[in-house]
């Protein structure tokens, strides 16, 4: 083994010095271009195709995951995306690392918009039946209705009736009975105008409800002795005509509350369980009507209180 091993390195040398010493010109060269189309009659391409690159120079804002959540969401509207999409989607595909030529290709952003909602379902219009139901609905409390609420307030409870005519200047033009204010009920129907409906629910809303609060579990009924009647001032046979005769005014004697008890305007006023409560009613009244008359005003109120709307001169209101 020995005496092979000195001549084959000595050949391994030599073949190693003739390869560095020999040129480039020496060494074989690569077929031209040219003359491999010339030999390539099956058409085939002599270098396979690069793939193509995508690049989204806005990022995120115009990638296809901005379109799959438009999609999915489908409650933006067109108009909404095309202010998240701004700027166009440009996709710039090289056609060669070496060839130094290149292509852009520009996609509006409308279009993409268009190819994502085509295919995403739009919420449908509302029926127009639909639409007129909710309309009669929305406006049921500013007309009168024969069961329900009347004088445009849904917490006047009541129907509206025919005109009351009656002798001289007596009469209603626009009449209604009412059995309910705000959830507290009547002792009966008051006969009255919408002005004076549109007080005593103030009144009660505002000021009633709340003086009670919670004495006697809360305000549950107002005792009505009377609404409209053709009759002078204080039922004298001779002087002016009474609000009671326009259907202006209501005449309250007492209240009930929830637990059952009373309270009445001749037995209550001067006492000292309901006192305080009956006078601080018939005080918060004055406000809401323009005409307020208790116990104090006269010997024809000792036994309720006269609410009325009557306009007086200067535009004040008399409360005694």
């Amino acid at each position: 083994m020995t005496r092979w091993r000195i001549p084959l390195m000595a050949c391994a040398i030599a073949i190693a010095g003739a390869a560095v010493a020999q040129t480039s010109q020496d060494r074989p060269q690569l077929r031209p271009l040219s003359l491999a189309q010339k030999f390539n009659r099956s058409g085939a391409p002599l270098v396979a195709p690069r793939p193509q690159l995508r690049r989204f120079d806005t990022g995120r804002t115009a990638s296809s995951i901005a379109v799959q959540k438009v999609v999915l969401e489908q409650t933006i509207t067109e108009d909404v995306v095309m202010q998240k999409l701004t700027k166009a989607a440009v996709v710039t595909t090289g056609m060669d690392a070496g060839d130094g030529i290149g292509q852009t290709v520009t996609l509006s952003s409308r279009q993409i918009v268009a190819d994502g909602l085509a295919k995403s379902p739009r919420p449908q219009t509302r029926p127009k039946d639909l639409q007129l139901a909710m309309s009669v609905r929305k406006d049921r409390g500013a007309k009168y209705s024969k069961k329900g609420s009347v004088c445009g307030l849904r917490g006047i409870r009541g129907y509206s009736v025919k005109r009351v005519r009656g002798k001289g200047a007596c009469g209603i033009a626009k009449p209604v009975k009412v059995s309910e204010i705000d959830g507290v009920k009547l002792s009966r129907e008051a006969l009255i105008g919408c002005d004076a409906a549109r007080a005593l629910y103030r009144w009660v809303h505002d000021s009633a409800k709340p003086t009670v609060g919670n004495k006697g579990g809360g305000l549950a009924q107002i005792q009505v002795v009377a609404s409209y009647a053709c009759r002078n001032r204080n039922s004298a046979k001779r002087g002016k005509l009474s609000e009671h005769a326009k259907g202006n005014a209501v005449d309250i004697a007492g209240f009930v509350l929830k637990n059952g008890t009373s309270m009445s305007v001749l037995r209550g006023w001067r006492s000292g369980e309901d006192g305080p409560t009956l006078k601080r009613l018939h005080k918060t009244a004055c406000g809401p009507f323009r005409t307020v008359l208790g116990p104090k005003a006269n010997r024809f109120h000792l036994d309720h209180f006269h609410f009325d709307v009557a306009k007086h001169r200067g535009g004040g209101a008399y409360c005694r």
